[in-house]
C-alpha cells in the first residue's frame, strides 16, 4: 500500500506536500532521495496551474522513498535518545607560559581563534582545520 494517494488524485500534491513537512525535509533534500530536480518536486506540490503529475516510476519512486523515511521515523521515535557525554574541557597547559585564552572554555563553546592559539601555546608549529 503506497502512503500518497493516487498521483492522478486531487489530494495527491497536499498529501505529498504534508508528508514531506511531517518528515521535516526540505524539496531539495527529498528530491536528491528520491533522484528527482527540486523544481519538480515543487511542481508536484503545486495547487495552482503550475502543476504536474509525476510519471508512474517517479510515483513509485516518491512513495517508495517516503515509505521507508516514515517507517525510519517511527522507529527513531520508539527508540530510546542516546547517551550524552558530559562536555569536554581543555585542560590548562602545564607549562610556566602564560595562560593560553581557553583555559576553563567548553570545547564546543570555544571559537577557532581560540582553538588555533591553545594549539599554538601548547608548540604546535602547524595547524591545520578541515570542515
Amino acid at each position: 500500500m503506497s502512503v500518497l494517494p493516487d498521483f492522478e488524485s486531487a489530494e495527491f500534491a497536499p498529501a505529498l506536500k504534508a508528508i514531506r513537512k511531517q518528515l521535516q525535509l526540505s524539496r531539495t533534500a527529498l528530491a536528491a532521495q528520491v533522484g528527482l530536480s527540486t523544481a519538480a518536486i515543487q511542481r508536484y506540490e503545486a495547487q495552482d496551474g503550475s502543476n504536474i503529475k509525476p510519471s508512474r516510476e517517479a510515483y513509485e519512486r516518491l512513495s517508495k522513498v517516503l515509505a521507508t523515511l516514515l517507517a525510519d521515523s517511527a522507529t527513531a521515535a520508539v527508540s530510546p535518545p542516546p547517551p550524552v557525554a558530559p562536555p569536554v574541557t581543555i585542560a590548562p597547559a602545564p607549562t610556566a607560559q602564560p595562560a593560553a585564552p581557553l583555559t576553563g572554555i567548553l570545547l564546543a563553546d570555544a571559537t577557532l581563534e581560540q582553538l588555533i592559539a591553545r594549539a599554538k601555546a601548547m608548540g604546535a608549529k602547524k595547524v591545520t582545520v578541515e570542515f
